[in-house]
């Protein structure tokens, strides 16, 4: 029995030998077009030699991963939330505004960048690459003595909201670059003044409209201060 079933098999198999090749070539490609179609709708299981998978396991891969990189992303658009939740915008989150908005001024051979609560960028005009002059990292304050040009450019004198932006890129044979934003009051965002205090530590001053409220209640604590003391 078992003699004659394979026998009957081989018989089965070899019948394409007895067809012309064209027939052969047909029938070929019509058994590998069924075999395709079986197993992408997961009747018929991809042989262990085979690359090819079911439709319905392709499927079912490819909706695991983009329900993946959703949640991935959501995980990281709220990461990025609570990081930015506990980030200090100063006094009732007024430079929250300025959150991905950067501000630039030519100086000598360099172009300055600042971009707020980001980093601070120093750019030849030459062409070339450019130097990142720190990254933020807190809100402070500092008493200032300055002037004011005729324009009224100036940081004047007096408790300065500042921004300390460090940990920038390092200089050769020396500390990483570190900058000192020191803002006062102006119509619109601008940067007025670079220097270089001390090897790679610099001081930017820039106006903005942002501090003119913090700059008007400190003048006015002063002037009361200075009545007290006339009194």
């Amino acid at each position: 029995m078992l003699r004659r079933t394979a026998s009957l098999r081989d018989v089965v198999y070899n019948f394409e030998a007895y067809l012309p090749k064209p027939a052969r070539d047909w029938i070929d490609q019509k058994l590998r077009d069924l075999r395709v179609l079986l197993i992408e709708n997961g009747i018929l299981a991809a042989s262990a030699s085979s690359s090819s998978e079911s439709k319905a396991v392709v499927d079912a891969r490819n909706a695991l991963q983009v329900a993946q990189d959703d949640l991935n992303n959501l995980q990281s658009q709220l990461t990025n939330h609570k990081e930015d939740l506990d980030k200090d915008y100063g006094a009732d989150g007024v430079f929250r505004v300025f959150r991905g908005q950067c501000i630039s001024k030519g100086s000598g051979e360099y172009t300055y960048e600042l971009c707020w609560f980001d980093t601070i960028r120093q750019k030849s005009k030459k062409g070339g690459g450019e130097t990142r002059l720190g990254n933020f990292v807190r809100m402070d304050s500092v008493q200032v003595d300055g002037g004011v040009s005729a324009d009224g450019r100036g940081v004047g004198t007096g408790r300065r909201v500042t921004l300390r932006y460090e940990n920038g890129q390092q200089c050769w044979n020396g500390p990483n670059r570190s900058t000192l934003v020191v803002l006062a009051c102006a119509e619109k965002e601008e940067i007025w003044k670079v220097s270089e205090e001390e090897k790679c530590v610099y001081r930017m001053e820039v106006g903005t409209p942002a501090v003119c409220d913090a700059a008007a209640a400190a003048n006015g604590e002063a002037k009361a201060g200075r009545g007290k003391d006339d009194l």
